[in-house]
């Protein structure tokens, strides 16, 4: 529950927020441990439907809106703006109504008490385990300014490079999107009047031609299968996909498809690198630092790599030992990291390969659009061809008979 609460402080100034509690006497005691002298505590009341937020769309907050809400929070608190002035006011400018009640109820739980990383833990969906850890980190040693920059520069980073992956693959998705459809309209409305033409010259059809038109005739008798089967379909799939044992398969596939799993491995590179030399830079232990890599890192298989590396670590192992046992991990990056631990700047080393990996990815993806491109084009010639063919061939062997 919700309390609202009015205090004085030693010097008679008047405060005002809301905490949240089981009941009115841990209020009390949480004011009085601050060596405040309550003034009146309030419940909230309790929101009647039509007051409640109604929301047609999931709630969800994209990686742009992130990257606002932290740079805009990191250059006023840096402007020495409070915190809680600075949240107040990014949130009004909010866009995203679920994004916006979460800052508001941030800034609340911060007047009402809590530090900043206990406000965002409280949100696991939006702020991850590296954000909190982080400012929990600048919260404890007093350079939370320092903290704010470094991550609104991080998820900027990782906002840029992911955005750019996703606009490469919309493009063939659109045109691949587009052909399926054309052909669609054509199997359901051109091909059915093509084939009663062909039934009228009453002689033996071309294979090609027998093949388009069993296409077009299963479009045409069976396509409402594809409207109830595609979607559950889908959904299962994505649903399974965030069980364990999908996650595993997912993680597996993803690293062995041809030219991608390359893409996926530098990616990965990527961001265990930098968000380990975050960690480390921000002044958090490293056995902790690969336990957060390792909840935030996104796959599996590399999951296993910082679960064995943390326990390494425990033992008295370095981290070149304890990355150079596993095949996903190069060389090159063990030998590195080997250098760095061995310099007594890890986390700069770390940084490094962090940007050396997400060049890397951000040039094949480039390279990957140059490929793609003719790619489709011959996917759309051959099928282009294919259907120009079985409707030629019949026509061209009756001319040849007549």
């Amino acid at each position: 529950m919700k309390y609202h609460y009015k205090a004085r402080n030693k010097s008679g100034k008047l405060f005002s927020g809301i905490v949240e509690a089981q009941k009115n006497d841990e209020v009390l005691k949480s004011l009085q441990k601050r060596g405040l002298i309550v003034v009146n505590i309030k419940e909230e009341e309790k929101k009647g439907i039509s007051q409640k937020s109604i929301r047609i769309f999931p709630e969800r907050v994209k990686g742009k809106e992130l990257v606002f809400l932290f740079r805009q929070i990191s250059s006023l608190f840096g402007a020495k703006v409070s915190l809680i002035n600075s949240l107040t006011s990014v949130g009004k400018q909010t866009q995203n109504i679920f994004l916006r009640e979460t800052i508001l109820k941030i800034a609340e739980g911060i007047e009402g008490g809590m530090s900043f990383s206990e406000a965002l833990s409280r949100h696991p969906k939006i702020f991850s385990i590296f954000i909190v850890n982080m400012v929990r980190t600048g919260e404890a040693v007093g350079n939370l300014d320092k903290v704010l920059s470094y991550l609104s520069d991080h998820i900027e980073r990782n906002y840029k490079i992911n955005a750019k992956i996703k606009g490469a693959m919309y493009y063939p998705a659109f045109i691949l999107g587009a052909i399926g459809f054309v052909i669609v309209i054509m199997m359901i409305f051109l091909i059915p009047s093509i084939s009663e033409m062909f039934d009228s010259f009453g002689a033996e059809l071309p294979l090609p031609t027998k093949i388009l038109l069993a296409t077009s005739d299963f479009f045409v008798n069976y396509f409402y299968i594809f409207l109830i089967i595609v979607p559950i379909l889908v959904l299962w799939v994505l649903k399974y996909l965030k069980t364990p044992k999908g996650f595993e398969i997912k993680s597996k596939v993803e690293l062995k498809i041809p030219v991608l799993g390359t893409l996926f491995h530098n990616l990965y590179l990527a961001r265990l690198s930098e968000n380990l030399g975050t960690l480390i830079k921000g002044g958090i232990p490293l056995v902790e630092s690969i336990d957060i890599t390792k909840n935030v890192i996104g796959n599996k298989l590399y999951q296993e790599v910082l679960a064995d590396a943390k326990e390494s670590v425990k033992n008295g192992d370095t981290l070149f030992e304890s990355f150079s046992k596993f095949e996903i991990i190069p060389a090159t990056f063990s030998q590195m990291v080997d250098a760095g631990e061995k310099s007594g700047e890890v986390y700069k080393t770390l940084l490094h390969l962090s940007n050396f990996y997400n060049t890397e990815a951000e040039n094949m993806v480039n390279n990957l659009m140059t490929l793609l491109e003719p790619v489709l084009i011959v996917i759309m010639g051959i099928l282009v061809f294919f259907i120009a063919l079985s409707v030629l061939l019949p026509i061209y062997s009756l001319m040849s008979a007549i």
